[in-house]
């Protein structure tokens, strides 16, 4: 929507942020509503089905931005504008709507599985026995936000990164980017298609092992190892004024390449794009696998116990990554480059893998220890 102003236009989006932040915490009750009516061996593939839903709308995005970028200045209808920024966020308003009339019409809460009411005096005396191990609960928590924050991280820089490393207009990279990001989302489809066999065949705990380990090769590939140098392309500040913009031809300039006044933009390597291509490839393998058995593992750790609330924690885990992730990193990312943004990344991932290994003991599920427990009475 048009506004007088840039400070209008500022104010606008951050209280649409803000809105949609709020709104976001209907993804913790969807996730509590997942662990009470499914069996424990339901559970994992019914969250990797959600999130393959919730990946959906990462693809129907960029796709947008991509259709929208083909046309260059967009398009207007009395006072709305249709451009690559602004129909991703039409159609998310009016998906909400529909949300809204489904749930109000066609869901119906269903009942509690059939064999949690069968076992709910054994599972009632369990719970007085076996109490919640809060220590893998916090454990799922920083494994959660070292996994979103690792997908966020490669998100939010994407453009910026192939804008730098590529010599690219800053359109140019954005449509770039959304094609690449729009094409490999179909690889989160197909991992989080094959989460459940591949947890069942070699065990959650060690799938979460290699996910994280995956996650640091990603951004290991970041690195830029070269041939040769930043492409050395004229970079000019825009101003706040457009008419102070206009070039020779009557169009305005574009933000292209590198900042010049970045002192790493003169002596940072080139990142080859395959190599680009190769870690986002494994981030969007390792991320949605990490995402579906961190969140089924914490379900199955708590195993009857009360969900709704470790499941709001856990995505409020989530958003605090993906709030604070973007502002740190961009940052970083224009005072050091995108080297040292890798290399911290490299290590998160590691601090993911390492806080696995030590805590592996406290993953186990509720229902294994329950098995230990009645092995013990028994002998």
């Amino acid at each position: 929507v048009s506004t007088q102003s840039t400070g209008a236009a500022l104010w606008c989006v951050v209280v649409g942020r803000v809105v949609c932040g709020f709104g976001a915490g209907c993804i913790a009750l969807a996730r509590s509503y997942h662990s009470t009516v499914t069996s424990i061996d339901e559970r994992t593939g019914v969250v990797s089905k959600g999130s393959m839903a919730q990946t959906l709308g990462f693809i129907v995005g960029p796709g947008l931005s991509l259709v929208m970028s083909l046309a260059k200045n967009g398009f207007s209808y009395k006072s709305l504008e249709f451009s690559q920024y602004t129909l991703p966020a039409y159609l998310s308003a009016v998906m909400i709507a529909v949300n809204i009339v489904i749930l109000l019409v066609w869901f119906k809460e269903d009942v509690t599985p059939a064999e949690f009411m069968v076992n709910s005096v054994i599972q009632s005396s369990e719970m007085a026995t076996l109490r919640v191990k809060w220590t893998g609960v916090v454990i799922c928590n920083a494994l959660f936000f070292i996994t979103m924050l690792s997908f966020t991280i490669s998100e939010t820089l994407g453009t910026a990164l192939l804008q730098a490393e590529l010599g690219l207009s800053q359109s140019r990279a954005v449509r770039i980017s959304s094609i690449f990001l729009t094409s490999t989302s179909i690889v989160c489809l197909f991992t989080f298609s094959i989460a459940t066999p591949l947890g069942k065949r070699f065990g959650e705990r060690r799938m979460m092992v290699i996910a994280f380990v995956l996650c640091s090769i990603s951004y290991l590939l970041y690195f830029p190892f070269g041939p040769g140098h930043i492409p050395r392309i004229q970079w000019t500040p825009i101003s706040t004024n457009s008419s102070n913009n206009l070039l020779a031809n009557g169009t305005e300039p574009e933000v292209t390449g590198c900042n010049w006044e970045n002192k790493w933009c003169q002596t940072q390597l080139r990142l080859a794009f395959p190599q680009y291509v190769a870690g986002t490839a494994i981030l969007l393998f390792a991320y949605p696998l990490a995402v579906v058995l961190v969140l089924s593992r914490v379900t199955k750790i708590l195993g009857p116990h009360p969900q709704a609330t470790v499941l709001g924690t856990l995505t409020a885990v989530g958003s605090l990554a993906r709030s604070i992730g973007p502002g740190i990193f961009s940052t970083l990312f224009q005072l050091q480059g995108p080297l040292i943004v890798s290399v911290v990344m490299v290590a998160v991932g590691m601090v993911g893998v390492a806080t696995l290994l030590i805590g592996y003991k406290h993953l186990v599920t509720f229902d294994y220890r329950v098995q230990r427990l009645n092995a013990e009475i028994f002998t």
